[in-house]
């Protein structure tokens, strides 16, 4: 019976997974200060101040500084990308920032990220957000409305080399043109920023995938489906 509802839904869902990503977090030590890559690659996130709680499925992580430990995500400047995850915002208060996940650097500056929202000036204040920079230059994707706050959505964020698309719950948001390579980060922060960012948190995270493709809309759905 479990066999055959899985079938039907990823027939649902779309199109298979890739069979290799960077990295895939599902967070379910519950516990302790690191939190483990199923990928094979081996990128464990090293957690620090580790809010454990429940999560989208089984356990994730809320309001934490978290980096990557030093291991760069990418060894060279990258052109295509897809980051998601389920982000359940905890506070959307009107001027405030909340960034969910994605990579940044130490001086805070944004590689490519989600944030719940903005409210320092960069892109359209207190929506969804999605911000990648690409050639130098950091875009955003502005979803048209805030986030609920206490409600689980799947949140990606997809780039081919030369249009980048923001997706809530499968569906796509926010598009921006442009081309080049991808500003890489210095950690991957999860549920929060780097140790001295200005970033609030206040949001809780699960299932995050990171892939060095852009991934299809079916992809996407099969993810939102298919627990880390």
């Amino acid at each position: 019976m479990l066999g055959s509802a899985r079938s039907v839904l990823l027939k649902k869902s779309g199109e298979p997974l890739p069979a290799s990503a960077m990295a895939l977090y599902g967070f379910n030590e519950n516990a302790g200060t690191t939190a483990a890559d199923s990928s094979g690659n081996n990128r464990t996130v090293n957690l620090i101040n580790a809010t454990w709680a429940t999560g989208h499925t089984g356990s994730g992580l809320t309001n934490t500084t978290s980096a990557l430990g030093g291991k760069a995500l990418f060894n060279s400047p990258s052109a295509a990308i897809t980051i998601m995850g389920w982000v359940k915002a905890l506070d959307v208060t009107s001027g405030s920032t909340h960034i969910a996940f994605g990579f940044i650097d130490n001086g805070d500056n944004t590689g490519c990220a989600i944030f719940v929202q903005r409210g320092d000036g960069f892109g359209t204040p207190n929506v969804l957000q999605g911000d990648i920079r690409i050639a130098g230059t950091l875009r955003a994707l502005n979803a048209p409305s805030a986030m609920t706050v206490g409600v689980w959505t799947h949140i990606a964020l997809t780039y081919d080399g030369s249009t980048a698309i923001l997706y809530r719950d499968g569906t796509s948001v926010a598009t921006v043109s442009a081309s080049g390579s991808i500003g890489q980060g210095d950690a991957l922060c999860v549920a929060g920023g780097m140790v001295d960012a200005e970033y609030d948190t206040d949001v809780a995270v699960d299932d995050i995938r990171v892939y060095d493709t852009a991934l299809t809309p079916g992809q996407i759905l099969t993810a939102m489906a298919t627990p880390v």
